[in-house]
């Protein structure tokens, strides 16, 4: 994605297409008539445009629906056949091997490991990586693992992105980022009835919480100072905003709730997002300083994960960003890091240039816990080349 800051510059490359330039633009506010915050600049009628851009692409949408898998990994071993029972002649009988279902899973599957992710925002690979503002993501990378083929959904701004991470699906077309509550005729209306990684932990019983920084009150549905529900996804599917249980509070938490948690070791999936100053978005003008704010986060609250023994048992640790940003023909704005921390890496500052999408992670977490695929996670490549065998 790209906002008011690249889309100046498009506009005196390439004034022609500012319009269209700018639907791509940074995080919008969190309301169904809301535009991107970036896109304020573009004029005072941003707004309708946003809302009719999101009527258009409803009829395209409209027969999408999630696609729930079970099929599995491209490289699962094939299927043994019950009816042969005669072994190959050059093979004596009490020699043949019994089928390991996981063979391709890496050890780190097999055991009770807790899965930490962490979301931050709005900065594409070729600002990050390399870069002298990101000296601890960079330490991170020398140390560890780099997808340098990773994109995001394709569909833009936050919201899509983060929908797609956890349900293999956007949900809705994007264009403009909606509150959980939100309804936009003929789109949308939030929460939606469709499957996702939440409510798949849920049911195999596989403890797990998103934790969200400045969010205060748990399972708060409108944005609070620093915190926005846009960035928790789990938020946005009716099985757990509207569980009579009360699944979301006990799940979408303030991050002020990590450090007991991680203490404790009960929790198997952890997925954290800073608040909007330490996840990169802000100051939205500013990449060089929002990415350094970021940086100085992870620097500070990373370490403590991996001195945990969740981490040490096998642990694995992800960063990502929901989506890039830039200017459409001079750089590629679905391109961003997606780091693998783990102390099972295949070696130290391992690169990999495969085809990566957000897609690819929720095929790894579901491949991880065993769990059915979801939408485009079912014709995805997870993420195992990284981990040992």
């Amino acid at each position: 994605m790209f906002s008011s800051r690249s889309i100046l510059a498009l506009c005196l490359c390439v004034a022609p297409a500012c319009g269209t330039a700018a639907t791509a633009g940074t995080d919008a506010a969190p309301t169904a008539d809301a535009v991107t915050d970036d896109a304020a600049l573009a004029g005072g009628d941003a707004d309708a445009a946003a809302t009719d851009a999101l009527a258009v692409d409803a009829a395209a949408d409209a027969s999408a629906a999630d696609a729930v898998a079970d099929v599995p990994p491209a490289d699962a071993p094939a299927p043994v056949d019950a009816v042969a029972d005669v072994p190959p002649a050059d093979v004596p009988p009490a020699d043949v091997p019994a089928v390991d279902a996981a063979a391709d899973v890496p050890d780190v599957a097999a055991k009770q490991i807790t899965v930490f992710t962490i979301l931050l925002e709005n900065h594409s690979y070729t600002d990050i990586v390399g870069s002298a503002n990101a000296p601890y993501i960079n330490t991170l990378i020398s140390q560890y693992g780099l997808a340098t083929n990773y994109k995001d959904s394709g569909t833009h701004p936050s919201l899509p992105n983060y929908l797609y991470l956890i349900s293999g699906n956007t949900q809705y077309p994007g264009v403009s980022d909606l509150d959980p509550t939100a309804s936009v005729p003929l789109v949308v209306t939030f929460p939606v009835d469709k499957d996702n990684l939440g409510h798949q932990l849920q049911v195999a019983k596989v403890p797990w919480r998103s934790y969200q920084e400045s969010m205060g009150t748990p399972c708060l549905l409108s944005a609070q100072g620093d915190y926005a529900p846009k960035h928790d996804p789990f938020l946005y599917f009716t099985d757990i905003q509207k569980d009579p249980g009360g699944l979301c509070a006990q799940t979408s938490v303030d991050y002020s709730l990590f450090p007991a948690d991680l203490a404790s070791g009960a929790y198997r999936y952890m997925w954290i997002t800073p608040n909007m100053t330490d996840n990169g978005h802000n100051p939205p003008l500013d990449p060089v300083t929002s990415l350094k704010n970021c940086d100085a986060w992870l620097a500070k609250e990373v370490p403590k994960i991996l001195a945990s023994d969740a981490f040490k048992n096998g642990g694995v640790l992800f960063i990502t960003w929901d989506e890039g940003e830039g200017v459409p023909l001079v750089n590629d704005i679905d391109r961003v890091p997606m780091i693998v921390v783990s102390a099972n890496i295949v070696a130290p500052g391992f690169q990999s240039s495969k085809a990566y999408t957000h897609a690819s992670y929720l095929a790894t977490i579901e491949d991880l816990f065993g769990l059915p695929r979801l939408g485009d996670a079912a014709k995805a490549d997870n993420l195992f080349e990284f981990w040992k065998p």
